[in-house]
């Protein structure tokens, strides 16, 4: 039998955290122990011997914290089901659990006695200890089971529910693909016939603003890196289209470029300034995008210089990406369309680390 202290593959913790929230929960039971204890020999109008009693509540309570592995062992392997056979096995389990808890309260009370130097230690005759113990035994040992099903059975259900989530997110994500490929080859489409140079160009950019989406992740998330360099394809599309009318900058913080979000969310805002953020007069395009790192919070920044908020229409692509959103962050991210003071549009995201 291999045993293992491997909380932080059981509980999916960093072990620092879970050591210290194990250690304030077996010293306050110590010390609640100790002072139900104490009360009572008062409440008896008992002379007590406070070191005493401190130390046996601590050589049993930390007993079961020393044992505790044990018992991770033995409900992970074998589950607690609708059948005979475990209940056999817990109970065997459980009977040695008893001894060696009983065994070491006797042992350890002995040892730290003789240390102190206060005499010796009478735990009692041995045989009779060993039954005396067992019924607080068997209630530590059930509700140690009980918190362990319980918790694992929330952790089924949180991960399902993650799942869930990611599914959803990723049907939203491959909605987008589909829509992109229809705006960009009617663009094309409406092109051919002017300029077939240009045309052609924007198909070639189009085939490998394609081929950077398949080799992305097989997943619903990628990092700002791989979405700022679809971006930057996307609007390359675009120059091949307006020529010298479309004008871009991209600024983004070094530290956001290895966060994850979900893929291509920053596409229908940029297609979005480019379909409505065209100067009225010069039909110029110019929009600048920034990405910055703050306080565990990425924001996106979009702004174009067009006629404005009031010219937005919101279809499918700002509606998919507010659903995408509300999928993966709940009501954590923030989507915000508003106008800029000196001009144009500017959609805001943000969204937590």
């Amino acid at each position: 039998m291999r045993l293992c202290w491997n909380l932080d593959h059981v509980l999916h913790m960093p072990m620092k955290r879970i050591r210290l929230y194990l250690f304030l929960y077996f010293t306050g039971t110590v010390l609640l122990q100790f002072a139900y204890r104490c009360l009572d020999r008062l409440a008896r109008g008992s002379a007590s011997d406070w070191g005493i009693i401190l130390l046996e509540q601590a050589s049993g309570v930390y007993g079961t914290a020393v044992l505790l592995p044990f018992m991770l062992w033995a409900f992970r392997r074998y589950p607690i089901r609708r059948s005979i056979t475990p209940w056999i096995q817990h109970s065997l389990l459980l009977a040695a659990f008893s001894v060696l808890h009983t065994s070491w309260n006797w042992g350890t009370r002995i040892l730290v006695f003789r240390i102190i130097a206060v005499g010796g230690y009478d735990y009692g005759k041995m045989p009779l200890r060993y039954f005396m113990e067992f019924p607080a035994d068997v209630i530590t040992y059930v509700l140690a089971a009980g918190a362990y099903a319980v918790y694992w059975d929330w952790m089924r259900s949180r991960d399902m529910e993650s799942e869930l989530a990611m599914a959803r997110l990723d049907g939203l994500t491959r909605q987008l693909q589909p829509h992109f490929l229809f705006n960009a080859l009617n663009a094309v489409s409406g092109l051919m016939y002017e300029d077939v140079d240009r045309a052609d160009l924007m198909l070639e950019r189009i085939c490998t603003f394609l081929r950077s989406t398949m080799r992305s992740p097989d997943s619903p998330l990628d990092s700002i890196a791989n979405e700022v360099l679809l971006a930057r394809q996307y609007l390359e599309i675009m120059q091949a289209r307006f020529e010298n009318k479309l004008v871009y900058t991209i600024h983004c913080d070094s530290s956001a470029e290895a966060i994850q979000i979900p893929t291509l969310l920053l596409q229908p805002l940029i297609e979005n300034a480019v379909k409505y953020g065209q100067d009225p007069e010069s039909g110029n395009l110019d929009i600048q995008i920034d990405i910055l790192l703050s306080n565990r919070t990425v924001a996106v920044r979009i702004r174009d210089h067009g006629p404005g908020f009031q010219a937005i229409y919101e279809g499918q692509g700002l509606t998919n990406t507010k659903r995408r959103l509300e999928s993966r962050y709940g009501v954590a991210a923030v989507l915000r369309l508003s106008a800029h003071p000196m001009g144009g549009a500017i959609s805001e995201l943000e969204i937590p680390v």
